[in-house]
């Protein structure tokens, strides 16, 4: 990959949102992955992307098309989770969803393991809809 696929401002807004969840810059890397862009068919397309990998998650911010996006967090090949089911047309709201549903997958798979309630965790009657899983 000779030229970045995403502008200075699309990386400062990932960026941004990494100092706040995390108080520091996590390395990015740029990919290509290849996507599933009609939904209910096979064909794929290859889209530029940036990965990172923070606290044992790896994360995927897709470009799907010209400011459009699509974002992604995985534990493991069996544990990968899609952000919603239509593409973002900012990247910054893109991003803010992913590390913010991811937190709270987070906060909920470890209160499965340990026992604890949603009112042990501090849960509110908001619902937050489940992930997609891939």
């Amino acid at each position: 990959m000779s030229e970045s696929a995403f502008d200075a401002g699309e990386r400062r807004a990932v960026e941004a949102a990494m100092i706040y969840r995390y108080g520091q810059l996590v390395p990015l890397t740029e990919a290509d992955v290849e996507l599933r862009l009609v939904p209910g068919t096979e064909e794929r397309t290859s889209c530029p992307a940036l990965y990172w990998n923070e606290r044992g998650v790896q994360f995927v911010v897709c470009r799907t098309g010209p400011k459009r996006y699509r974002s992604y967090f995985f534990y493991t090949d069996d544990e990968q989770f899609r952000i919603g089911e239509h593409d973002y047309d900012g990247i910054e709201d893109c991003v803010r969803n992913l590390l913010q549903l991811q937190t709270d997958h987070e906060r909920i798979r470890k209160g499965i393991f340990s026992g604890a309630t949603a009112k042990d965790l501090g849960g509110d009657d908001e619902y937050f809809p489940p992930p997609i899983l891939l």
